[in-house]
């Protein structure tokens, strides 16, 4: 098997604040691609976007940048790069990847460039190539070539980490230039992470420029799903609500500690407690006593009777009537009822009170209102 090509992963985005999904997305791109023994991943890059980007509730460089060195404390192989947010106005991502790969370029020809001039170098095809007095820059193409050659197995590609919504976006009319997708897709190339809900491989089918590259699209499903977003962060912390687990603890102090994102006293979000609204709600209640609420469990009193000492002398308090069908089971003596109040003939009750219109006799009841 050939050996595999060594790659770089590049991250853009506002990172307002950098959350742990940020940093999980590499992790899964780099066992991915190892797992196809194709790829060998060598550094992760982050590349926060400039404040001309004019993004609505974007923080400064200044505490992006911050909290991501402190995010990025716990990794050995993740970096920031500082370049895109330097930048006066927001920069293409295609013009980002252009200047990671010239930089990466550089590093490696640095560390691979052969021996200086007056000195006899190999080429690949083990022919000699003597270099008299010849300069490095002055040689043949002929010469340039064989050691382009022998150069490449230690080449290192920059490929643009991103999410599905990141590669559904190239659809959006408008919003990215032809050249730029065509460049992204067809130069570098996208290690695009899924999402739950969204299918990239439908997407890719659907687009004439990304089936073109479809090659260089590499896919990755993430499994155990989280869906972390800045902007549900940034909503969470308006609300005085917890984000511990969320964010790096060091983020999270240092969120607090400059008061970000709009809550002036944010000494909530990191621990899990009662937020300011609860805490008003909790002060509020007006217990029976001012120490405030007991300890033990304290019977609330229902009625009158358990308040008062004594006991209660007052008359019983009387039955309510029970309210059972007029329709009884003798069906035939209320159509006799009937009959003889339609003709005038007043019934009496057993007990010698005069039936009227509003009684009817039940055989099991006695008699109730109609």
């Amino acid at each position: 098997m050939s050996n595999p090509t060594k790659c770089v992963l590049l991250a853009c985005g506002s990172f307002n604040p950098v959350t742990n999904m940020h940093l999980r997305m590499f992790e899964i791109a780099r066992d991915a691609l190892h797992r196809t023994q194709k790829f060998s991943v060598v550094k992760g890059i982050i590349s926060p976007v400039s404040d001309g980007y004019g993004k609505k509730d974007l923080l400064p460089a200044s505490h992006r940048c911050e909290m991501l060195k402190l995010a990025l404390k716990s990794s050995n192989w993740i970096n920031m790069d500082t370049w895109e947010c330097e930048q006066s106005k927001w920069t293409e991502t295609a013009k980002v990847l252009k200047y990671h790969q010239s930089k990466v370029d550089r590093e490696s020809n640095m560390r691979s460039k052969p021996a200086p001039t007056k000195k006899r170098r190999k080429d690949l095809r083990n022919v000699q190539i003597n270099s008299n007095d010849n300069d490095y820059d002055d040689m043949s193409v002929d010469d340039h070539n064989a050691i382009n050659a022998a150069l490449k197995k230690d080449s290192v590609s920059v490929r643009l980490l991103c999410g599905a919504d990141l590669l559904e976006s190239f659809g959006t009319p408008g919003l990215w230039a032809d050249k730029d997708i065509e460049e992204i897709v067809g130069k570098y190339g996208l290690v695009c992470i899924t999402r739950e809900g969204s299918d990239p491989r439908k997407f890719i089918y659907e687009s004439d420029v990304l089936s073109k590259y479809q090659e260089n699209i590499i896919i990755v499903t993430e499994w155990i799903f989280n869906d972390i977003s800045s902007t549900k962060i940034r909503r969470a912390l308006r609300r005085g609500e917890s984000v511990k687990y969320l964010l790096q603890d060091v983020v999270i102090d240092y969120i607090r500690a400059n008061h970000l994102y709009g809550v002036e006293d944010n000494k909530y979000i990191n621990d899990i407690i009662p937020s300011p609204v609860a805490e008003n709600a909790v002060s509020d209640v007006q217990w029976p006593n001012s120490e405030g609420p007991s300890s033990e469990y304290e019977e609330v009193p229902r009625s009158p009777k358990r308040i008062n000492e004594d006991p209660f002398d007052g008359p019983p308090s009387p039955k309510s009537p029970r309210h059972v069908p007029c329709m009884g089971p003798d069906l035939g003596s209320l159509v006799r009822r009937v009959r003889n109040l339609s003709t005038g003939d007043v019934s009496t009750s057993p007990s010698g009170k005069p039936m009227s219109m509003c009684y009817c006799q039940n055989p099991k009841t006695g008699y109730v209102l109609w």
